[in-house]
């Protein structure tokens, strides 16, 4: 579907399609007791893997994991089994290198941007997202806390609003630096980085990954708790 976009006298632009304007989106925001931030302040580096047309990527033990869609769970990211792609070939970018702490997230798709498929990558070992996923990497705020926050209702209320009226869901860089965040305490984001590491990382290293999701749906529901207490 097309989106008409409207220009504005700051120079921006705002989009024309009434289901982005949905007052269900605002009300649902207005729960959020604390004030909210734009995620682009904290946005240190933002890219998606390399596009490669006419080829696929070719497979060496050896080489870095090709971190797709499918290796994002809601507990973290699951490199079994993923394509390795020798360091020299145009799949491993430098820029697209994924370090500990960098959030990824699905950029595409129904089964995957509309299902909320992201994970911050807490593993040591080299790897590089593909042309299918956006690497997110952030200071001054933790990834970890906005992962959880982008799970509560106030985050994907945001997503789902600016995938309203598109045909193939898709989400633009300016549009995940639109998402806005809640001005959470350091303590508290602390809290959710700690109950993560403790709850969360055990079983899904483990990969016993419904325990895994169970521990992220708790710790999201304590937050989304927290945020509508202030």
């Amino acid at each position: 579907m097309f989106i008409a976009y409207r220009p504005q006298d700051d120079g921006l632009v705002e989009r024309l399609d009434p289901g982005h304007w949905h007052p269900a989106y605002d009300a649902i925001l207005a729960e959020c007791a604390l004030p909210m931030t734009p995620l682009g302040e904290f946005i240190e580096h933002i890219t998606y893997g390399a596009i490669v047309t006419g080829r696929r990527p070719p497979h060496d033990p050896g080489g870095l994991p090709l971190v797709g869609q499918g290796a994002l769970r809601p507990s973290g990211v699951d490199l079994d089994g993923v394509t390795r792609v020798p360091a020299d070939t145009p799949w491993a970018l430098e820029r697209a290198r994924v370090r500990p702490g960098d959030l990824l997230i699905a950029r595409s798709g129904a089964g995957s941007l509309e299902k909320n498929r992201l994970a911050v990558c807490h593993e040591d070992a080299p790897a590089v997202v593909d042309c299918f996923v956006d690497l997110v990497r952030l200071r001054g705020i933790a990834p970890d806390f906005v992962a959880a926050f982008l799970r509560t209702r106030f985050g994907w209320a945001q997503i789902h609003r600016m995938l309203n009226g598109v045909g193939p869901a898709n989400l633009s860089f300016d549009e995940i630096r639109s998402l806005r965040v809640p001005q959470l305490p350091d303590d508290l984001q602390q809290q959710v980085v700690r109950r993560h590491a403790d709850e969360v990382l055990p079983p899904h290293r483990a990969r016993r990954f419904d325990d895994a999701k169970g521990a992220v749906r708790r710790i999201v529901a304590d937050l989304e708790a927290r945020l509508t207490a202030g």
